[in-house]
């Protein structure tokens, strides 16, 4: 057997990346070291480009990109700028490949349901009174809220934020926030589906009631619970969108 035909297996040849990419990775890579901060404002594309020593056309593509991954953000006759780097943010391009097909959600929320059922159950033993006694305040709130769904969705990030800052696991903590910013433009639209506040209230007592009594699994399966709530709210909010002309 020949060399050739023996490195058949190892596919097509391996793709040289496009001046544009290695403008975009060295961009990216002054973001991760520090140098580069949110709000901070990139050289002109002409200047961008010669210091690099490239084309100003790669340099416009490279900021393109970056643009859409939510990296840079630009300004008509303002420049190119570092984004706030939210997770919101940088996480947009895969919210709209989540929202292509209900399977994607369904995953989506499999996944919440794992991390929240995790954080709730690291969470249970670390809490103290006064964090608690927070979460009970929270909810108080949450019971003025049921006429404002924007209202109650920002006092739902509070409560979260809560439980995920005290689950005793930072990447546990990342994930859960990261997977809820996932979610935001879905729980927007089942937020505004009747009822769905009402039973979110319900749950998150639940998931409190189960903090106090110092009930680790029972707190796992009251926040599982209520991922899996959110995520029939959700889909129910889909078919109805579709089904309204």
């Amino acid at each position: 057997m020949s060399i050739t035909s023996g490195l058949r297996g190892l596919g097509s040849p391996i793709a040289r990346s496009s001046v544009a990419e290695q403008v975009a990775q060295r961009i990216l890579s002054l973001v991760k070291s520090g140098e580069l901060k949110p709000g901070d404002h990139l050289p002109p594309e002409r200047d961008l480009a010669l210091s690099l020593g490239v084309s100003r056309p790669s340099v416009r593509e490279a900021i393109r990109g970056l643009a859409i991954l939510g990296v840079v953000r630009t300004r008509q006759g303002g420049g190119a700028y570092i984004s706030d780097l939210d997770a919101q943010e940088l996480l947009e391009p895969l919210h709209f490949f989540i929202s292509l097909q209900d399977t994607n959600i369904r995953e989506l929320y499999a996944a919440r349901v794992l991390i929240e059922s995790a954080v709730a159950e690291g969470a249970t033993a670390r809490l103290r009174k006064e964090q608690l006694d927070q979460l009970d305040a929270i909810l108080a709130e949450q019971e003025d809220l049921l006429d404002s769904a924007e209202g109650f969705r920002r006092n739902d990030y509070e409560f979260h934020t809560v439980i995920w800052d005290n689950c005793g696991n930072a990447y546990l903590r990342r994930i859960g926030g990261g997977l809820n910013a996932l979610g935001l433009e879905f729980r927007r639209m089942a937020s505004e589906t009747p009822g769905v506040l009402e039973q979110s209230l319900k749950d998150h007592r639940a998931i409190v009631a189960a903090f106090r009594a110092r009930d680790a699994e029972k707190a796992g399966r009251a926040a599982a619970r209520h991922m899996r709530n959110v995520f029939k709210a959700t889909m129910k909010s889909r078919k109805h969108a579709r089904q309204v002309p």
